[in-house]
């Protein structure tokens, strides 16, 4: 089972991490940056006091040395505490004179120096260590300075300190920060939850209630299509179920209540009327028979795929259905031509097909005229190959403008016609269900139904299976009589 998480804390925890991150980056930068600094300021304080105490540097004409510093620098330099201290080499590397509060030279670092500026030195042990700068000084002299040091880590860490004080104020900006991330995830999910609600409402009661699309987020707007879609279907097909029961209500409750009359009848005059009762009890089971009929091919196309169909010789099953019909063709003494190839294979299911094409053949059988012809074509056309399969008689064929409401559920041309007006709306439903069509001929007793085509291939391992059409070895067309049956 699938943890249910809430969004709006997942997106204040995101928001959270990525605030930690910065402010964690932000402050290893800080530190980084006060390392560096601490660094450089080291240097310049030496080079600060190295270039004050040559400033004080006089050379007398005898050439001897004297410092003239200012009272702040003498006061430093006389300090015992020796936090700043100094030593004046000669060109040889013999010291001319210290800071007084020295007890020995500093040391020579001229050779290190190369003319210029030296770099920063440490020199001696803790706690007295301290750090020295080398700088070339007039007359070929060498001036060494040096302070007192400071642990570069206890510095830095003063330092940061110190700065830290000044981060004080991000405290209530993070707090303003939690505040506009929940108000913003709170803002940003009002139309999830307007959605909710709106979803909430479809139902029975409700069925055309959907969601808007309006003000959702643009990743959230597929699937609010894809909901809405399926509620449409839904809807449709609940719209189906309820106009299907009601039809059945309808169409049941006149032969029920002829069966109760004849049986009121017959209980008053002790006279049953059989053969009356018979044919009342096999329409009603005939027309509930198409209705289970059709719910389950309904049923079938809404839960099944196309790829999960095999593949059938409709010229077979059309041969199948026709001589099944001998009997009947018989007794009204009509005749019945079928011109199929040898092979017409489509992707389908056999015995909707077969129910398909048997109530294409008795409506013409019970509604037309004449000879009954049954003929498959191939065709080319822009949803690709199709295979027509084309039932006529020779009447008049349904009245003008009523091609297609003949294919509504217990739909009749005549009401005191034979039949439950569902054989029509069975066949358009299989045939849509194989991604097909089926139609009236206007001005005609034809019907032309189209289904796509199975691709050769499949075609071919079909007759190599054994399902090649039932057919005389020439092909020519079989005529089926009331009494023969001829090529």
């Amino acid at each position: 089972m699938s943890r249910i998480f809430s969004l709006r804390y997942r997106l204040l925890g995101a928001l959270l991490a990525v605030f930690a991150v910065g402010l964690i980056a932000a402050l290893a930068s800080y530190r980084f940056a006060v390392h560096n600094l601490v660094a450089d300021l080291r240097a310049r304080s030496l080079q600060a006091q190295a270039r004050a105490v040559i400033a004080a540097l006089h050379v007398n004409g005898d050439g001897r040395v004297s410092l003239s510093l200012p009272p702040d620098w003498a006061r430093a330099y006389g300090d015992p505490s020796q936090q700043f201290s100094y030593t004046l080499f000669d060109a040889a590397g013999a010291p001319l004179t210290s800071s007084a509060n020295l007890s020995a030279p500093l040391p020579d670092m001229a050779a290190t120096v190369g003319g210029g500026v030296g770099h920063v030195v440490l020199f001696g042990a803790a706690p007295h260590q301290q750090v020295v700068l080398t700088t070339a000084a007039p007359a070929g002299r060498w001036l060494t300075v040096a302070r007192r040091d400071i642990a570069s880590d206890t510095l830095v860490d003063s330092l940061f300190e110190e700065g830290s004080e000044h981060l004080l104020v991000l405290a209530p900006i993070a707090l303003l920060a939690l505040g506009l991330i929940w108000a913003i995830a709170s803002w940003s999910l009002r139309p999830l939850e307007r959605a909710s609600r709106e979803a909430a409402l479809a139902g029975p009661g409700m069925p055309e209630a959907r969601i808007t699309r309006g003000g959702l987020p643009r990743e959230i707007v597929p699937l609010v299509d894809a909901v809405n879609a399926a509620l449409d279907r839904l809807a449709r097909a609940y719209a189906t179920e309820r106009q299907l029961t009601a039809d059945a209500a309808h169409e049941l409750r006149t032969p029920l209540a002829v069966l109760a009359l004849r049986l009121q009848r017959a209980r008053l005059s002790g006279a049953t009327d059989w053969p009356a009762i018979e044919s009342d009890l096999a329409q009603m089971t005939r027309l509930v028979e198409q209705l289970l009929d059709l719910a389950r091919k309904e049923s079938l196309a809404r839960h099944g795929a196309e790829a999960d169909l095999g593949v059938v010789n409709l010229s077979r099953v059309v041969r199948q259905v026709a001589a099944t019909l001998v009997p009947l063709m018989e007794a009204r003494a009509r005749r019945l031509e079928v011109e199929v190839p040898e092979v017409a294979a489509v992707r389908g299911r056999v015995h909707d097909l077969e129910d398909m094409l048997r109530n294409l053949l008795d409506n013409a059988l019970l509604h037309g005229e004449g000879t009954v012809r049954v003929r498959i074509e191939p065709r080319t056309s822009a949803a690709g190959e199709q295979l027509m399969v084309e039932v006529s008689d020779e009447g008049g064929g349904v009245p003008p403008g009523e091609e297609e409401s003949v294919f509504a559920r217990f739909r009749r041309v005549q009401a005191d016609a034979p039949g439950s007006g569902l054989g029509l709306a069975i066949v358009r439903q299989v045939a849509r269900s194989h991604g097909g069509d089926v139609q009236f001929v206007a001005g005609r007793g034809c019907v032309v139904l189209l289904l796509p085509a199975a691709p050769s291939a499949e075609t071919r391992t079909s007759v190599a299976a054994g399902a090649g059409a039932a057919t005389d070895p020439d092909g020519e067309p079989t005529v089926i009589s009331g009494a023969s049956a001829s090529r």
